[in-house]
């Protein structure tokens, strides 16, 4: 597979603050990639790395193989982006931005192209921007990102805004630019949205990469038991693969991802008095990661 994107040892220091610690990541060709963590974890800061908006204080960040800093330019032809924070020229339309974007990017055909995103998107496009909502400022920033046929969408929070029926639409076609081996990078809040689109994600936390898991679009193989059982020894969980175990008297609650069966037989030696195993959402594993 091609590596779209390429971190290594990004730090990012104010002072003696460090906002991104010392990252590395590849992300490949195709993945729609999650990035996951609280505010002030280092997401939007990566981003911005990556970008060229701010330079790094150590490490290096590529796109496509071209150096984030050395060759902003070239790489800013061929990515989208979808910022946080959408701001426009107030007195421009949605039509005025999307005709500059597709004339820009040099797009073919590009009034029927406008004409379908306009109406999928549900755009008004001679509203001024001054005059629409967050959730539409939103919709015009990601149609004028797709309008470029970029070979790397960098989206910041892209369903901040938006309502449910066009949160679906939008990764309606992040799915089918996906199978088009459009990479899509996805900072998100939105736990449910990573565990049903993203096929990896990272957890930053305080600045550094705490973890990076196959998402696989829902299809979990680890597991949340939760049971009440008296004298059980924590140490024969831990043996057969139990992880983040914690006891409250007789209840106790771990991660678990080994064949059940010696999970069953370990716990026939005990009495135990309900039991529950789940599959792990990627809210459990949030949960887990940043307690």
């Amino acid at each position: 597979m091609t590596k779209i994107i390429e971190i290594n040892n990004l730090t990012k220091k104010y002072k003696a603050f460090k906002a991104v610690d010392n990252i590395s990541l590849v992300i490949e060709e195709g993945e729609i990639f999650g990035f996951i963590g609280p505010n002030g974890a280092g997401k939007s800061t990566t981003i911005k790395m990556l970008l060229n908006f701010i330079f790094p204080t150590s490490g290096e960040a590529k796109i496509l193989g071209m150096d984030c800093v050395k060759q902003s330019i070239e790489i800013k032809k061929l990515v989208g982006y979808v910022s946080s924070d959408v701001r426009y020229y107030h007195e421009m339309t949605s039509l005025d931005i999307f005709k500059y974007t597709a004339e820009f990017h040099g797009v073919k055909n590009s009034k029927a192209v406008i004409q379908h995103y306009l109406d999928y998107f549900e755009i008004e496009p001679n509203k001024k921007i001054s005059d629409l909502s967050l959730g539409n400022k939103k919709k015009v920033a990601i149609v004028s990102a797709l309008l470029q046929n970029p070979k790397l969408l960098i989206l910041d929070e892209p369903t901040n805004g938006l309502d449910p029926m066009i949160q679906h639409r939008l990764f309606e076609v992040l799915e089918e630019k996906s199978r088009e081996g459009v990479t899509i990078f996805l900072s998100s809040h939105d736990l449910h949205e990573i565990q049903t689109h993203c096929d990896r994600a990272a957890f930053i936390k305080n600045g550094q990469i705490i973890s990076i898991e196959a998402i696989n679009k829902g299809k979990e193989i680890e597991k949340k038991v939760i049971l009440s059982a008296k004298n059980i020894n924590q140490e024969s969980l831990e043996e057969i693969g139990a992880t983040q175990v914690k006891q409250n008297d007789e209840n106790w609650q771990f991660i678990y991802k080994e064949a059940v069966n010696p999970l069953l037989q370990l716990l026939s030696q005990y009495d135990v008095a309900d039991i529950e195993i789940k599959p792990l959402d990627l809210e459990d594993k949030f949960l887990s990661m940043y307690e």
